[in-house]
């Protein structure tokens, strides 16, 4: 929790004013989500399955799963990959036979204490606006593709594959921040291969995009012999008017939710005991 400040309380008052010139902007939710954090007022989720502890955005859709044939942006974001697809799995194929090292992006087992080092591994390819030297150099037509969905990348998340080894589960975890949706698409997808966001188990197909809102809790696994392989990024909620992208990244940045201290709050494995996986 933060105490309220003269800062704080000129934004909401500027944020006030812009309503005046922007009334189909939507900026109340804006106001009504800050007010929220700093606990001026109380908001709760429409669904009582979503677990945060940082940000909830008020007035939109909170449900875990989310259909391509809901809204555009995600029907134009699986139209993009699914007809690039080829190209994505070719320059993945190819980085494996090439014998390079990428170094993950993280260490799994510092995001999870039942989990080894390499069990887990992102190779990142775009953050905060900016494609990676490894994504330009060993990528170039995925990020060619990527670079057409730009305008929907959630600012503070990341694009990455993220390589899950045979026989890992990853704990029950959750998103600190409601205000974008993470999409899948399958790379590599050997059976006994699964999802489950908000007590609902889904599979990935290979050339095909899942959307789902992480800030319900969600666990994933691979009970196969062999690798997984997605690619991962984050997008804004479809929901959002364009005026509340612009001021949440002001919010945000102001509340320290930049990238790296998105990704320290992004996995949160809930107190309670991790469910059992019966998939």
């Amino acid at each position: 929790m933060i105490k309220q400040s003269l800062g704080i309380s000129f934004f909401i008052w500027f944020m006030n004013l812009l309503k005046l010139f922007f009334p189909k902007g939507n900026i109340d939710r804006v106001i009504k989500a800050l007010k929220s954090y700093i606990t001026l007022s109380e908001e709760s989720s429409s669904n009582p399955d979503q677990k945060m502890s940082a940000f909830l955005y008020p007035g939109i859709t909170h449900k875990p799963w989310y259909e391509s044939h809901e809204h555009n942006i995600l029907n134009v974001v699986s139209n993009k990959l699914q007809q690039g697809f080829n190209d994505i799995e070719n320059e993945w194929l190819a980085y494996v036979s090439s014998g390079c090292n990428i170094v993950s992006r993280f260490n799994a087992s510092n995001l999870f204490t039942s989990l080894k080092e390499d069990d887990w591994k992102a190779y990142l390819l775009w953050k905060e606006g900016n494609f990676t030297q490894v994504g330009l150099s060993c990528f170039p037509k995925t990020v060619d593709i990527l670079s057409k969905l730009e305008p929907f990348l959630y600012s503070f998340g990341y694009v990455e594959f993220y390589v899950m080894k045979p026989g890992v589960v990853l704990p029950l975890h959750t998103d600190n921040i409601n205000t974008s949706l993470t999409c899948h698409l399958g790379i590599i997808v050997p059976e006994n291969c699964g999802i489950n966001v908000g007590n609902e188990a889904r599979g990935w197909i290979k050339g095909k995009t899942l959307f789902f809102d992480d800030s319900f809790e969600h666990e994933a696994w691979n009970k196969s012999q062999t690798e997984r392989v997605v690619l991962s990024f984050d997008l804004y909620h479809p929901e959002l008017t364009k005026i509340e992208k612009t001021l949440l990244q002001l919010v945000l940045k102001n509340l320290n939710h930049t990238s790296e201290e998105y990704e320290s709050n992004k996995i949160q494995e809930p107190k309670s005991q991790q469910k059992a996986l019966d998939n």
